[in-house]
């Protein structure tokens, strides 16, 4: 039987990178290659179209549609996305990024700055071709790399209130990262520090603010996630990823009396090369996380099957499933849908 009514990932990855030849290229054959290496790599190749095994696992799955988006950091194209958008426009919207300030700030042309980024972010709203700003806030590549040093919390936050800024303008939801891989080097300050949304959400509280992954990316540890749902309980505006909880960890979200299923979103990362790990009679008992002593998977990991899988044991109703599977994603994004009354209200 389909999970839901209508079942939306909201965090989807369309776009792939052949990295498998160059990186044993750099590492000389090495039958091992790193995360970190490949971190690296993923920002000099260019990103291809992956969607044919996505539409596969559409159909296996019974997923109706995707939100795709461009990975900042990993070289994916906000191009690519809306030629799929375009090809099949009853499965896929899109969310932007500031991809050609970044590009061009990490070829050295241009010195990276938050007004060049939000300007793009200006340009490609008002095609109408996006429904939103993602993944995560636009950020100094350089900042990344490792070639500059991290700036302070006060103007990290100046930086993600501009973006904001343009989020009201056009009146779409914008996505604040959250959690760690374990695997791949992340440079984002903010990414392990989810109560700075605190700031963002109060000034801007017409602005749905969607806290990628939730604050678990990997590993087992629910201290992000328990930030996120702080700041989530304390304002209207601000929503979770939860398709990388486990079971037990959903309750949280449900149970909170100002939280609830209207504040959840799968969204599960799909097209990312994060595996899924099994410690069998531990908590949790499965979880998703890169192993670095295994090296880089080299398969298009089945986090699908094991996400609804999770939210399956859960012991609600099926409105609220039906919410968290897509009645919210319709609400947040717009989305085209045949017939009203068919989610349960949300003020």
């Amino acid at each position: 039987m389909k999970m839901g009514r209508f079942v939306v990932d909201t965090h989807v990855h369309s776009q792939r990178t052949a990295a498998g030849p160059e990186l044993r290229k750099k590492l000389e054959g090495s039958k091992k290659p790193k995360y970190s290496e490949l971190g690296k790599l993923l920002r000099e190749l260019k990103p291809y179209d992956n969607s044919e095994r996505l539409l596969f696992d559409m159909e296996t799955y019974s997923v109706d549609m995707c939100v795709i988006r461009p990975a900042m950091t990993f070289g994916m194209t906000n191009e690519l996305n809306v030629q799929l958008v375009e090809k099949y426009p009853d499965k896929f919207v899109a969310l932007c990024t500031p991809r050609e300030t970044f590009e061009k700030a990490m070829r050295g042309e241009i010195d990276w700055t938050i007004e060049a980024a939000c300007e793009e972010l200006d340009r490609l709203l008002s095609t109408g071709k996006f429904v939103g700003i993602g993944e995560g806030m636009p950020i100094d590549p350089l900042i990344l790399t490792g070639a500059k040093k991290q700036i302070s919390r006060e103007e990290r936050i100046e930086q993600m209130l501009k973006a904001m800024e343009v989020a009201a303008k056009h009146k779409v939801p914008i996505y604040y990262h959250t959690g760690h891989t374990m695997g791949y080097v992340l440079r984002m300050p903010e990414t392990l520090n989810p109560l700075w949304a605190h700031d963002l959400a109060a000034t801007f509280p017409d602005v749905p603010l969607i806290f990628d992954h939730g604050g678990i990316q990997g590993w087992w540890w629910e201290h992000f996630t328990d930030q996120c749902l702080h700041v989530a309980a304390s304002h209207d505006n601000v929503y979770m990823e939860c398709g990388y909880w486990w079971t037990e960890l959903y309750y949280k979200a449900l149970l909170d009396p100002n939280i609830g299923a209207e504040k959840l979103l799968w969204g599960t990362d799909w097209g990312a090369s994060i595996p899924i790990y099994a410690q069998p009679g531990r908590k949790p008992p499965t979880y998703p996380v890169q192993l670095r002593k295994q090296g880089v998977v080299t398969h298009q990991v089945d986090c699908w099957g094991w996400s609804l899988d999770q939210m399956d044991r859960l012991e609600i109703s099926q409105d609220d499933l039906n919410l968290i599977l897509g009645g919210n994603a319709i609400r947040l994004f717009k989305l085209k849908f045949p017939l009203t009354r068919m989610f349960k209200h949300v003020e």
